[in-house]
């Protein structure tokens, strides 16, 4: 069943975005690119595989193991982070252009890079306690 399948995968596959975004963001600290030229197949891989992930995070919130205030929080974050990622790089892809990430400058990476390593560790963590539910 589909379903079945999406839920022993979405958590799975949610480390992906956090493991690119760290990378991307490490790379925009070391060479120091503006983001307004990031290539159009970024916005497609964030627009695919974060939507299946952020989906699978909204779908299945009941049948996942979710243990006090602080995992509920960060369960919200990565909601949060992972859905507002995809609607704004799906109006890039809308728009055809990369006006709107002009508003970060380049040491918002540093900030980025901290979330994003905390939210994919995060994503890991959660995959193991679904794997193990």
């Amino acid at each position: 069943m589909l379903s079945d399948f999406h839920f022993r995968t979405f958590a799975r596959l949610a480390v992906v975005p956090y493991a690119g975004g760290t990378v991307a963001h490490t790379l925009r600290l070391i060479y120091k690119f503006p983001l307004t030229e990031a290539p159009f197949w970024i916005h497609w891989i964030i627009v695919i595989i974060g939507g299946y992930v952020c989906t699978g995070f909204i779908f299945y919130i009941k049948r996942i193991p979710l243990k006090g205030t602080i995992d509920k929080l960060f369960y919200g974050l990565v909601i949060f982070h992972l859905g507002g990622s995809v609607i704004m790089h799906a109006y890039s892809l809308l728009m055809q252009n990369n006006d709107w990430m002009a508003v970060f400058p380049l040491n918002y990476s540093y900030f980025a890079l901290i979330y994003f390593i905390a939210l994919g560790l995060y994503c890991k963590s959660l995959n193991h306690r679904i794997a193990l539910h």
